[in-house]
């Protein structure tokens, strides 16, 4: 197996672990709420590769992902809030909080929000 290939394979698989999904979660209902899980995930990855004395060649690759979650965002009669495992102000925060008014623009004040 070639270097390339190796790094094409562990690229897909790496793929795999940092699709959209995971970072947002899939909604639970609690009630007449929507949590949705947040996480962080962290990805590394290195290879390498080259050739000695003997024309032998050589590769080798290492990497790494770790998810963490972070927050929820819990959505209750229309309007959305995030929770945060920790206490950390984000920019996430500043997005959720538009996110009433920017629906208000788009479906109207009189029509529920559909989520």
């Amino acid at each position: 197996m070639t270097l390339e290939t190796i790094m094409k394979t562990v690229m897909e698989e790496l793929k795999q672990i940092a699709k959209t999904e995971t970072v947002v979660g899939k909604e639970i209902i609690a009630g007449n709420a929507t949590i949705i899980p947040v996480s962080k995930v962290s990805i590394g990855v290195a290879g390498g590769g080259g050739s000695g004395k003997e024309n032998k060649e050589s590769a080798g690759i290492g990497g790494g992902a770790s998810i963490e979650p972070i927050a929820f965002i819990v959505v209750t009669d229309g309007k959305a809030q995030i929770l945060h495992l920790k206490d950390k102000d984000t920019t996430l925060d500043k997005i959720i909080g538009y996110v009433p008014d920017v629906l208000d623009k788009f479906i109207g004040k009189n029509q529920p929000a559909q989520m």
